[in-house]
């Protein structure tokens, strides 16, 4: 009996072992890949991707200029009851179209956050007008980065989806597939 119960715990630890190496050799190699997108979100650099190639950058400066709006959405967090805020920012497909960016044959915008979260939004919903935004301010102020304590510099929000299950906070980049 001894020696099964030494067996076992040799084991577990040659589990654990395994799943503490694979854990750091997966953070060495994304290490460099989440450097350049937290530059890119600390400098307020949004990315248009078509077919895997960089189209275009957009400044804030540069998003604010091609038309931004107030428009409101709920935010609901887990367990909590939704909260009605307004938000300022530019609609997706305007942004998109800026870049000239064709929207022929695509079925989804691809939005990808700095740690790596993704979001497919239908294009039924990209083209829908007042739906699909990428906001920099929630009531008046910035939405802030990661390190801020906030949710961006860029936020894709859908405004009519009422549970805000399909938003895409610390967004970075986006891509029509």
């Amino acid at each position: 009996m001894e020696v099964s119960m030494n067996k076992q715990t040799k084991i577990i630890i040659g589990v654990f072992v395994c799943m503490g190496v694979i854990l750091g050799v997966t953070v060495y190699m994304g290490r460099d890949d989440l450097a350049v997108r937290t530059e890119l979100n600390n400098d307020a650099i949004f990315t248009i991707m078509d077919e895997g190639q960089k189209v275009r950058e957009y400044t804030m400066s540069e998003i604010q200029a091609m038309g931004e709006t107030h428009f409101k959405a709920n935010l609901k967090s887990s367990g909590q009851a939704a909260i009605e805020y307004t938000y300022q920012g530019v609609l997706m497909k305007t942004i998109l179209e800026n870049a000239g960016v064709n929207f022929e044959g695509k079925n989804a915008a691809i939005v990808t956050a700095v740690d790596g979260y993704v979001v497919s939004v239908g294009m039924d919903k990209l083209m829908d007008d007042e739906n699909v935004y990428l906001a920099y301010m929630r009531e008046g102020e910035l939405i802030g980065t990661y390190e801020e304590g906030g949710r961006g510099p860029y936020m894709m929000i859908i405004s009519k989806d009422q549970f805000s299950q399909y938003w895409c906070k610390y967004a970075y980049s986006v891509e029509l597939q």
